[in-house]
């Protein structure tokens, strides 16, 4: 039996490009098979499997985390050329569309003989440009002077619109921009109702103008302490025995959370908010996430890109809960803080959800990163399906009013400018 040797000869990449208007499906991979005398091989049957990976760490030695695998049967042709692109394959792992190509990025190719269970070639390839078009899809970028990237787009009116795309990001796939008047967009938000969680004070309302409202170009989240009169209020709580009953009652001090929960949900990409945080004693504004289904928490798993709470004014709070790590299973490594000056103030709070990794930023500094392990499931990993928005002004409850409320400082405003999703 002649030997069979592989002999590598290209794997072209498309080049960086400025502007892009067409969708790359794949990277074009070619492969001639010859014998020990270096013959080209005909009617060779080929099992290939390639595996796109990332480094995280520089030092020497480090283990790259695979982003995405697949397997290929290929036979070469008369000439012993076998042609194949990566990201047509069969997936093994992950989703080939979803690849970030950001970092230290690699492709593995191992090729062994059909029927013989043995590679009989490895290879390791880093890529030293990062086919930027592979996640263009179909959008217009142009690049400004100063290296800003902008998707060029139109509404339903043919109107077109120039809006700014974070670096390794191609499309606003979200946003709201709040620039009407009174209640908010039904089409991309709706609301919580009742006392919801954490024995918290306030009682979230629905479409009520005196606690969400459009205005300025803003959203407004007021809590008040204003003894409502709630007709046909969900009196519900669950912490202190209450269960489920219907009926017009007065309720202290309310509030609102606004979600997008059957209205819009994604699975890996960019939130941006900018917004001014309410301080007070008892005050618990956040920007959160959930899936769809939540009826398993914490192993459904969520992530806070922020929560703030008044009486420790000079700290932000980032975190990601799931069955492993949680609130009920302390210390929780995916959870993290930065000190932030002035909350008040305008701040725009941003949060990456990768295949691979979390990351939390202000004003455009990150400030904490969560990388997935090595090993992982549903138990230490559940991000990997589609989340919900929520923004939400609590008052009170477990952790907002561990060192007591102040309704004398209500009404109090949570002021959001705009929010922004990229993928």
């Amino acid at each position: 039996m002649k030997k069979i040797l592989l002999i590598i000869l290209t794997m072209a990449l498309f080049p960086v490009v400025e502007l892009c208007a067409q969708t790359i499906k794949g990277i074009p991979y070619q492969t001639v098979v010859r014998d020990e005398q270096g013959n080209p091989v005909a009617d060779q049957e080929l099992t290939v499997r390639f595996y796109i990976q990332r480094t995280l760490s520089t030092r020497s030695g480090a283990q790259p985390v695979t982003l995405y695998s697949e397997t290929h049967t290929a036979t070469s042709d008369a000439n012993g050329l076998v042609r194949l692109q990566v990201g047509e394959g069969t997936p093994i792992e992950g989703s080939f569309g979803a690849v970030d190509w950001w970092g230290k990025v690699s492709i593995e190719t191992e090729i062994e003989l059909a029927g013989s269970g043995e590679a009989v070639f490895t290879s390791t390839q880093e890529l030293g440009t990062v086919p930027y078009a592979l996640s263009a899809e179909n959008a217009l970028l142009l690049k400004s002077d100063d290296g800003t990237q902008w998707s060029l787009e139109c509404d339903n009116d043919g109107t077109l619109k120039a809006v700014a795309i974070p670096e390794r990001f191609t499309k606003l796939v979200f946003s709201d921009e709040f620039d009407g008047t009174g209640l908010l967009d039904d089409s991309k938000w709706g609301y919580e109702e009742g006392y919801v969680r954490n024995g918290e004070d306030q009682y979230y309302t629905v479409a009520r103008e005196e606690n969400a409202y459009m205005a300025d170009g803003c959203l407004h989240i007021v809590c008040r302490n204003d003894s409502a009169l709630i007709e046909d209020a969900l009196y519900e709580q669950q912490w202190s025995g209450s269960h489920g009953y219907r009926a017009d009652t007065i309720i202290p001090i309310t509030s609102a959370s606004v979600v997008t929960k059957g209205k819009f949900a994604f699975t890996y990409g960019r939130v941006e908010v900018r917004a001014k945080l309410p301080v007070c004693l008892g005050s618990w504004p956040a920007i959160w996430m959930f899936p769809q289904d939540r009826s398993d928490w914490p192993a459904c798993g969520e992530i806070d890109i922020i929560e703030h709470v008044g009486y420790d004014p000079n700290n932000i709070y980032f975190t990601a809960h799931c069955a492993d790590f949680n609130s009920n299973n302390q210390p929780n490594r995916y959870a993290n803080s930065a000190p932030i000056e002035n909350p008040e103030d305008w701040h725009v709070y941003s949060f990456e959800w990768h295949p691979d990794r979390l990351l939390w930023f202000i004003d455009g500094e990150l400030q904490a990163t969560v990388l997935r392990g090595r090993t992982y499931s549903n138990t230490n990993w559940p991000y990997t399906k589609d989340f919900y928005l929520l923004l939400n002004f609590a008052f009170g409850g477990g952790w907002g009013g561990r060192e007591g409320i102040d309704v004398t400082a209500l009404p109090l405003e949570y002021v959001i400018d705009y929010v922004r999703i990229y993928q």
